[in-house]
């Protein structure tokens, strides 16, 4: 940094790198690689089988360090307390010979190209499937995963940015569609409850109407009624009673009458029918040939 504030104004100078990098969009203060086992392969091991791992894992690290020189590793951590072990390496990736600016400087997009990762991936493929090769304790005849392609792309923090804004709008259109539906079924459930209250208040009504009506004709064919409402309903039913004997009773009962005929009439007339389609094939069946 001294040779790159040497002549600078004082507001272009750098003072603080760390915070020079944080602030800055185009590079990452550090990178983060995590090597992870398959989780169904390690469910059923033994704690000695996964406390082995364990130099298998610094060995990987002491290779990549022999293959990405440029990669400095801050930290490596091996954990085996989740599904399987692995190792939590934190590096600054530092390039050189820049023209603008310091000489030196992180840069993951220069030393994690595209290119370099993929010969990266393929270095640490061979490297790990000599690893289970000498170790079938630990690993058995498993071979190791064919590399999968398109896996070897490394983002800057605005694409990474415009991805993670992708995904919001994704999720912010399945929570609005949820709402919707959500909306619906609240709309359909006030209907159910609506036309439950509905059915309940006319059971209600019925089985109301009808007691009434076993109550009125309690009062009604009160022989001797005693309080005032019975001696009220009593009288008036008489009174209907009358008129309706006088008066609706015949022609009701008529009309039953005549109706009841005719459909005697009628299921005469099909027995009648059914004897005479019937009478022929008896004739018939009674004529015996001569001997």
């Amino acid at each position: 940094m001294a040779e790159y504030n040497k002549g600078k104004r004082s507001d272009r100078q750098i003072h603080d790198y760390l915070e020079y990098v944080s602030e800055s969009k185009k590079n990452d203060v550090a990178t983060e690689v995590i090597q992870v086992g398959d989780k169904e392969f390690w469910a059923d091991k033994t704690r000695e089988q996964w406390d082995a791992m364990k130099p298998l894992l610094r060995e990987q690290l002491e290779y990549v360090k022999e293959i990405v020189p440029e990669f400095k590793i801050a930290s490596a951590v091996t954990h085996l307390d989740e599904d399987s072990p692995h190792m939590h390496v934190v590096g600054v990736p530092v390039a050189t010979g820049y023209k603008r600016g310091l000489s030196k400087q992180v840069a993951k997009t220069k030393v994690f190209d595209q290119e370099r990762l993929e010969k990266i991936q393929d270095l640490m493929h061979d490297f790990v499937e000599h690893q289970m090769k000498d170790h079938p304790e630990i690993f058995g005849d498993e071979t190791l995963k064919p590399k999968e392609k398109g896996r070897n792309s490394d983002f800057s923090k605005e694409f990474y940015l415009r991805l993670k804004q992708q995904e919001y709008e994704k999720l912010k259109d399945k929570c609005q569609e949820k709402e919707t539906q959500i909306e619906a079924l609240d709309g359909t459930a006030k209907e159910m409850k609506e036309d439950i209250e509905s059915t309940v208040n006319q059971y209600v009504d019925s089985v109301v109407n009808t007691e009434m009506k076993k109550e009125f004709m309690r009062y009604a064919t009160l022989e001797n009624p005693k309080t005032t409402l019975g001696k009220l309903v009593s009288k008036a039913f008489k009174t209907f009673k009358e008129w309706w004997d006088k008066t609706k009773k015949p022609e009701i009962a008529e009309k039953a009458k005549t109706s009841i005929l005719q459909k005697l009439r009628e299921s005469q007339a099909i027995v009648d029918q059914r004897k005479e389609q019937q009478s022929p094939n008896l004739n018939r069946n009674n004529i015996r040939p001569e001997r």
